[in-house]
């Protein structure tokens, strides 16, 4: 079974205070985009449920593949044993906000689903795959774009800028998402809601992302290029997105001595 699991952006991000069961509530637009990892799936019947992941080693270190706890979750919930062998082809960085894990995870659960003739519900599914990631319910969902609110487990499909190219940027320094988080509870922000982007191109003051406060106004873009286009941090970094608005081209030489990734587009 081959699956393409694509990355995100998210248009806009706020962050609430921190909740008694350690997440925050947030409100975002996220746009799937066409940067995309690959990953060879290879499901069969078993006795125990197993699963062995090629292609991880050079970014899992210690820690646990969110594809492998994903089919343990799914394994869990269903009563389901399988074995599953996963070969991937990593594109997306990591710890970039661009939601490569999540999304990675979030295809082999619908994978799983539909192997085993869909034992969850797709409106369940979504609900239940925030325990594995905050990002996880969105892809689940499938949609092109949606409005996530709660700790993710709320999507619901809105409009988005579809077709928009895109252009993404990566420092060399990445983000731990925990990281970002504990230095953002240190920060007041104020209360706001996103509106929606069904008649309107976001713009830095209507869709901003809460955890550029961490950079104290030292946006590493200059003034010209933010009036042009949209440009903003993705979930909680590293890497930065620019969407050219409908009357401008950005020329992206201008941009600082970050690695261009390459051009995109909003699916």
């Amino acid at each position: 079974m081959l699956l393409e699991a694509n990355a995100k952006i998210n248009i806009g991000l706020l962050v609430g205070n921190k909740r008694p069961d350690g997440y925050h509530d947030i409100e975002t637009i996220i746009a799937r985009i066409s940067l995309s990892d690959s990953i060879e799936a290879k499901i069969s019947e078993a006795s125990e449920t197993s699963v062995t992941i090629k292609g991880n080693e050079r970014y899992i270190g210690e820690g646990t593949d969110l594809m492998e706890k994903a089919a343990l979750c799914f394994s869990s919930w269903t009563g389901i044993r399988f074995s599953l062998d996963i070969a991937i082809d990593k594109r997306i960085p990591v710890e970039a906000g661009l939601g490569g894990g999540s999304s990675d995870a979030a295809a082999i659960l619908n994978a799983l689903n539909e192997y085993f003739s869909f034992p969850i519900n797709k409106d369940a599914l979504v609900k239940k795959s925030v325990e594995i990631g905050s990002d996880v319910p969105f892809f689940v969902s499938g949609y092109s774009g949606a409005l996530v609110t709660g700790k993710g487990e709320a999507v619901a499909e809105t409009a988005v800028p579809h077709g928009s190219p895109l252009y993404l940027f990566l420092p060399k320094e990445r983000i731990s998402t925990g990281n970002a988080y504990g230095k953002l509870d240190a920060i007041k922000r104020p209360e706001r809601h996103l509106p929606s982007l069904s008649s309107s191109f976001p713009s830095r003051i209507t869709h901003p992302n809460d955890f550029e406060l961490l950079y104290n106004g030292s946006v590493p873009f200059s003034e010209e290029a933010m009036e042009k286009c949209y440009i903003s941090l993705s979930g909680s970094g590293s890497s930065w997105f620019l969407l050219p608005t409908p009357e401008h081209v950005c020329a992206v030489e201008n941009f600082p001595d970050y690695a261009i990734l390459s051009e995109y587009f909003v699916i």
